[in-house]
């Protein structure tokens, strides 16, 4: 199903209190270093999902995060202090069966679970590619993974990676696995990016696109992927050298 038909789809449907996702219980998979952004990001979540009781929330943060929200699972990031690092600590501590990694800047459509689950369909081995501003087409940037192929790798990512990169990785790993399934038509998520949208630049980010992440997640990649057998034709190009 594209983007496009799931779209068709609800517009088509009358809206009807309920379950959204037959079943499927969803973790949002978030990290974050910005404590004052937590609770205001997940009220848009919430408030545009169709069922949050078939939600729940992996909270990682660097320090005891005190405020509470419904179906909030809080962690303290006992462990590196990044961002995979912090995903892949909220991936092993959720009990869903779809994991929908979450950051600052990422913003769903209205029911995003309920077109999410409609998505994904009946397999139980998907890694879903959906579009965000910037329609990059050899990485999964906002990955939404089925439980099983979590499960199939053992981590969301190779904790060797610390931030850029690893979501190249996963477009790979995933595609040669088997797994992925690129969602073709119209964006789906509001990615709130450097690139696309005028942000504060502030500490996170300043350490979240160094170029020692650059520079350290190159090696990571190419290193990761020859253990899998692919072979990148070129490096990829450091964005943090690009106007």
């Amino acid at each position: 199903m594209t983007i496009r038909d799931a779209l068709r789809f609800f517009r088509g449907k009358k809206s009807r209190p309920g379950p959204a996702s037959n079943g499927t219980k969803i973790s949002l998979l978030y990290t974050s270093a910005r404590p004052h952004l937590i609770v205001g990001l997940l009220n848009i979540w919430k408030t545009r999902a169709k069922c949050w009781d078939d939600v729940e929330v992996v909270l990682v943060t660097d320090e005891a995060f005190d405020e509470r929200f419904p179906n909030m699972i809080p962690v303290v990031n006992s462990g590196r202090r990044d961002c995979v690092t912090g995903w892949n600590l909220a991936a092993s501590k959720a009990t869903g069966d779809m994991f929908v990694q979450v950051s600052d800047d990422l913003f769903p459509p209205q029911h995003w679970d309920e077109m999410l689950v409609t998505i994904a369909g009946d397999t139980a081995d998907y890694s879903l590619q959906l579009a965000d501003e910037r329609g990059l087409r050899d990485c999964v940037l906002h990955p939404v993974v089925s439980r099983t192929v979590y499960e199939h790798f053992g981590y969301l990512y190779p904790p060797d990676f610390r931030s850029v990169y690893c979501d190249d990785w996963l477009y790979y790993a995933h595609k040669k696995a088997g797994f992925l399934r690129s969602i073709a038509g119209e964006r789906f998520w509001n990615h709130v990016h450097r690139t696309t949208h005028s942000v504060t630049v502030d500490d996170v980010l300043l350490r979240h696109e160094s170029h020692e992440r650059y520079a350290e997640g190159r090696e990571v990649l190419v290193r990761e992927l020859a253990k899998i057998g692919i072979r990148l034709d070129s490096s990829p190009t450091d964005p943090a050298t690009q106007g």
